[in-house]
């Protein structure tokens, strides 16, 4: 067993997040060691290669500071849309996150789900915003989705947003 084995340099890991025979046991070991390579972590969110910063993106998911968060905003404009996808969940899942989140993430999901080119990071961003971060506000968004969108994933989670928003708000179901 080698010395990196034994105890791993986590940056070392975060590099092997660029090699598809080395991802998923660095992944692992990244996962095992927590908040202690939450450095390195960070790191990889500014890494040349998009399968580092998309694998370090989805590590915030459950291992996210205050730092790491405002760290993933730029992820969101990505040239990759797997990195988009991945800085989406992890900026915008509450289930997973120990404290508060100091990120305002509802303009950046509208702004995703408004401008972003990939159907995948739209839809991912509606879901985030109807199941997370649903608020009466939004009512009047969700309900324009509903007119102008044709996808069916994204129209599914837009109605879901629209009735959560409508509960929040003490106001009877749709259609009664």
């Amino acid at each position: 067993m080698s010395e990196i084995q034994r105890n791993p340099d986590p940056r070392e890991l975060v590099a092997q997040l660029a090699c598809e025979a080395t991802r998923q046991q660095a992944w692992s070991r990244l996962v095992e060691m927590g908040p202690p390579a939450r450095s390195a972590v960070r790191e990889g969110l500014l890494n040349a290669n998009w399968q580092i910063r998309r694998w370090c993106a989805l590590w915030f998911d459950h291992n996210a500071d205050p730092e790491s968060l405002h760290s993933l905003v730029p992820l969101l404009r990505d040239p990759k849309s797997k990195v988009r996808l991945f800085a989406v969940h992890s900026l915008g899942c509450e289930q997973c996150k120990a404290g508060e989140n100091p990120v305002d993430v509802v303009p950046l999901l509208i702004e995703r789900i408004r401008k972003d080119e990939s159907i995948r990071v739209r839809r991912h961003s509606v879901a985030m915003l109807a199941y997370q971060h649903a608020h009466p506000d939004l009512e009047g968004f969700f309900r324009q989705l509903l007119e102008t969108e044709t996808d069916p994933k994204l129209h599914k989670h837009a109605g879901i947003g629209l009735v959560l928003c409508r509960q929040k708000a003490g106001k009877p179901p749709l259609g009664v």
